[in-house]
């Protein structure tokens, strides 16, 4: 079995979080957002209108201010009791903000979160 990497919103973070109740095992998470602030070892998305996700980067890891991006990243708290945020896996440069209408990622997410049947393995 692949690993399954259910798209979120920042609403939905807690849910993948490694201490919750639920049934999941996996705590890895997909984002779109577009980089706001980068600072050392840390960035920022924001993600339309949901709000931001603060990210742990990986050394190699090559985001650029003002771009759109989606994340792979496992879902942690964050330093200093800041909250919960992803520890970076992967990204994906998608280009411009102003080329994606993100009300269709929005819509995508609730969509898989509503019919999780379809899109993931019933041991999800």
């Amino acid at each position: 079995m692949s690993l399954q990497t259910p798209r979120v919103l920042p609403a939905h973070l807690h849910a993948f979080h490694p201490s919750s109740s639920g049934p999941r095992s996996a705590h890895t998470v997909r984002l779109l957002g577009t980089v706001t602030a980068l600072r050392g070892d840390t960035a920022t998305i924001t993600c339309g209108n949901n709000g931001d996700v603060t990210l742990i980067l990986k050394p190699d890891s090559h985001l650029q201010m003002g771009k759109l991006v989606e994340v792979i990243g496992k879902v942690t708290d964050l330093e200093n009791g800041q909250g919960v945020g992803l520890r970076l896996l992967g990204s994906t440069d998608w280009g411009n903000p102003a080329d994606c209408d993100y009300k269709i990622y929005e819509n995508l997410v609730n969509v898989t979160h509503r019919f999780k049947t379809i899109f993931y393995d019933s041991n999800e």
